[in-house]
C-alpha cells in the first residue's frame, strides 16, 4: 500500500469527493426495490464479442472459477492479476484453480474505497444478494473496490489488489 503525506491525502480525498464512492449504501426507495434485478436471469456467453470500449475498466481482469452468476455472492468477482485469484482459490476454496483473463464492461459501477471498511460493512448489514439488488435497482452494473487486502489470511495467501464485481454475466468476455 502506498503511503502518502497528509497534504497529498487531502488532495486525493478532495478529488474523490466528486466521484460516486460509498462506504455505506442507503436503501433505494420502495418503488425502486419493487423493480426486479435486471441481471439475475442473464448468462455468461464465452463467445461474446460485444463492444466494451465504453467500460470504466480497460485492463484485463482475472478469475479462477466458473462464470455462473451466484446472487448469494453478490455478483461475479474478479481481481487485477492471475496470482491473486489463484491464491484466493487455494486458501478459501482449498482447490488449485487456474486464473483466466477476461474483459468486463462496467459503465456505471458503484465505487468502494476499501474491502473491509467499505464493501464488507454494507454486505454484512444488507446481505450480498440484497446489496447487489439494491445497487442494480439504483442503476449500477457492478462494483469497483479500490486496492485493499481482501484475503487477509496473514500468510503467503494474503491478497492485496483492486477487485471488480460484475452483476450481469453478459458484461464479461474472454480476453
Amino acid at each position: 500500500m502506498k503511503l502518502v503525506k497528509e497534504a497529498e491525502y487531502k488532495d486525493l480525498m478532495s478529488a474523490r469527493s466528486s466521484q460516486k464512492v460509498g462506504t455505506s449504501v442507503k436503501p433505494p426507495s420502495i418503488e425502486k426495490l419493487k423493480k426486479e434485478n435486471p441481471y439475475k436471469d442473464k448468462e455468461y456467453n464465452p463467445n461474446n464479442n460485444g463492444d466494451f470500449s465504453d467500460s470504466k475498466v480497460k485492463d484485463v481482469v482475472w478469475r479462477a472459477g466458473n462464470m455462473k452468476l451466484d446472487p448469494r455472492a453478490g455478483g461475479i468477482w474478479f481481481a487485477e492479476n492471475k496470482e491473486d485469484v489463484e491464491k484466493f482459490a487455494w486458501s478459501v476454496r482449498n482447490e488449485k484453480r487456474e486464473g483466466k483473463p477476461y474483459h468486463i464492461n462496467l459503465q456505471n459501477p458503484f465505487y468502494y474505497e476499501g474491502f473491509w471498511y467499505g464493501y464488507l460493512n454494507d454486505a454484512n448489514s444488507q446481505g450480498r444478494e440484497q446489496l447487489m439488488d439494491m445497487l442494480a435497482a439504483d442503476g449500477h452494473d457492478g462494483i469497483i473496490i479500490d486496492t485493499d487486502t481482501w484475503n487477509d489470511t496473514g500468510d503467503e495467501y494474503s491478497v492485496t489488489s483492486k477487485q471488480y464485481v460484475v452483476f450481469n454475466p453478459e458484461n464479461v468476455k474472454p480476453a
